[in-house]
């Protein structure tokens, strides 16, 4: 996906870039090799390696690019997060369409009112949410690497802010949706636990020289188990 000026989010929301519109594919390309580089130096160095020399030079671009499509370091480091946003929210999406929503159409309320039934489904889930801490903490490790440096800017830096608040708003609907659907009694409070124990299991996995892939399955589990107990009646 090229890199546009509004992209729209799943709640209808748009993304948008701050610096100077492309109005041709060539001059669009550049603009995307730009944003690119400066999501590696966040991964090397951290927001503060980003300098309009250094992303250059690793875009591969003339420095007078830089400059001409982003007025200053903020406007850069703004739209090299709304890339980031929509990279990971393509992520989350394919997620919902592979895995999530396949897996919601199987659900009939009466699954959730035996034991057997509601253990089953609960395993399932729990399987494929490892399956989506793996992919985040192994295939896009970089990605995860620049969310916990979004995180901390966006309590430094205002735009940013409003950036990780639409991004975490997105994941935040798909989490109630889900929990509504397996009927929790309080889907808003349950979907800040959910997001909260993923993003926990996901940064003590970026910590790990081992990850214990297994211990996180049975954390899920444990939590799901906790979820739908009230919902079974035999």
């Amino acid at each position: 996906m090229g890199v546009t000026d509004n992209v729209a989010l799943a709640n209808g929301k748009l993304l948008q870039y701050q610096g100077r519109k492309a109005s041709r594919v060539k001059s669009e390309q550049r603009r995307r090799l730009i944003l690119e580089a400066a999501l590696r130096i966040i991964i090397s160095e951290g927001v503060r390696g980003i300098r309009h020399r250094a992303v250059a030079k690793e875009a591969g671009v003339p420095l007078a690019a830089t400059t001409y499509y982003f007025k200053d370091i903020d406007e850069l480091i703004i739209d090299t997060f709304t890339l980031y946003t929509e990279k990971a929210l393509m992520v989350v999406n394919d997620f919902t369409e592979q895995f999530y929503q396949p897996f919601l159409q199987g659900i009939s309320s009466s699954d959730l009112r035996t034991r057997d039934g509601a253990n089953k489904i609960v395993s399932s889930l729990a399987f494929q949410l490892r399956g989506y801490i793996e992919n985040q903490t192994g295939v896009e490790r970089d990605m995860l690497i620049v969310e916990q440096a979004f995180r901390y800017e966006a309590v430094l830096n205002e735009r940013v802010r409003e950036l990780a608040l639409m991004h975490r708003q997105a994941l935040y609907s798909k989490a109630v949706e889900f929990l509504q659907l397996v009927n929790s009694d309080s889907p808003e409070q349950d979907a800040d636990i959910l997001l909260a124990m993923i993003q926990a299991l996901e940064y003590g996995t970026l910590l790990s020289a081992q990850p214990d892939y297994d211990h996180i399955e049975q954390t899920l589990k444990r939590y799901l188990q906790l979820l739908v107990r009230d919902f079974i009646s035999a």
